[in-house]
């Protein structure tokens, strides 16, 4: 068992990025979409930082096929 497995609940923060899926956030408009981006960039979240650029790639496309 690992030192992190012994401490206590809450003692090392854990970011939650990983509970952003692409088809989660292809459900936000494109201005929360931008809001999540701008979190996650402060927050040194580089994986949700991508999944937001494509899922902003992606709405545009659907807005220029309209």
């Amino acid at each position: 068992m690992s030192a992190a497995d012994k401490a206590p609940k809450g003692m090392f923060k854990h970011g939650n990025a990983l509970e952003w899926t692409p088809e989660r956030i292809a459900r936000l408009s494109p201005l929360e979409i931008k809001q999540l981006r701008a979190n996650a960039e402060r927050l040194n979240e580089p994986e949700l930082v991508a999944l937001c650029g494509e899922a902003l790639k992606a709405a545009r496309r659907q807005q220029r096929a309209r």
